[in-house]
């Protein structure tokens, strides 16, 4: 991992995170402790950016993707897969397409049909959770790949397999349904022009963009793709819904700030 003493990219040089295991995702919290998330692993690790050797790890599920801080200081954690499903076997030190073409098609073989795996954890700042096995949304998330936060403090997760958006109550739910707990879902959002979603940004007018990173999964994963379907691993751009969530300032800076 680059440290850069001082702010200076002259002073830039390596220094060893204890816990990384092909890292993904990155956030930076207000007490300038970094947070990432291992893609080959279960694990968060956090450290102070003014000493990344001392590092501490936190559970999630299995194949760690986004992460996202709210207002308070939560990270919000997207993992490919829950703890109680049979984690694939990825061989250390295998490129990060290979990676998911070997846990794309453990997927294939796993995943019966009806069932969905992935989690969403909520870890505050003190370390402790939500719900140490995650939430589902009761099979809601389906393989939830990206995470964002809106200026409400709802979360918004790219549902990878569930080809879809779902939103949740944030931390301290407000103006939902009473009864409404941190963690529950709110809505999913489906639709024909959803494909397999890898991340959901959230703009200053409320807009939420989701992207459309693979279309065809078996041509994404396959050596030798049919001819006819060649051209169909790719997505097709962006999915947008406009004005459902709230406005966030941007850039995103760390902790997510309302609009």
């Amino acid at each position: 991992m680059l440290h850069f003493p001082g702010g200076r990219l002259k002073d830039a040089r390596l220094v060893p995170v204890n816990g990384l295991k092909s890292p993904f995702g990155v956030a930076i919290d207000a007490q300038n402790r970094v947070w990432v998330s291992n893609a080959q692993s279960d694990t968060v690790v956090r450290f102070s950016a003014n000493d990344p050797s001392k590092a501490e790890s936190f559970r999630a599920g299995i194949g760690v993707r986004g992460i996202a801080l709210d207002s308070k200081g939560n990270l919000w954690v997207a993992s490919n897969m829950s703890l109680d499903f049979p984690p694939p076997v990825i061989p250390d030190g295998v490129s990060i397409m290979k990676q998911f073409q070997l846990a794309g098609e453990h997927l294939l073989k796993t995943l019966t049909a009806g069932k969905t795996t992935g989690v969403v954890n909520m870890i505050r700042a003190d370390g402790t959770q939500l719900a140490p096995m995650g939430v589902t949304g009761n099979g809601a998330i389906s393989v939830p790949w990206g995470v964002s936060i809106d200026g409400n403090d709802d979360v918004w997760v790219a549902n990878f397999w569930g080809r879809g958006v779902v939103r949740m109550a944030g931390a301290e739910p407000k103006g939902l349904s009473q009864g409404t707990k941190p963690g529950d879902v709110v809505h999913v959002f489906t639709g024909g022009t959803f494909q397999m979603l890898t991340d959901v940004v959230i703009d200053p007018a409320g807009n939420i963009w989701a992207a459309n990173n693979w279309n065809d999964f078996d041509t994404v994963i396959s050596d030798h793709p049919a001819y006819p379907r060649s051209t169909w691993g790719g997505g097709s751009g962006f999915t947008v819904i406009y004005g459902i969530a709230a406005p966030v300032k941007t850039p995103l800076m760390g902790q997510v700030r309302a609009s």
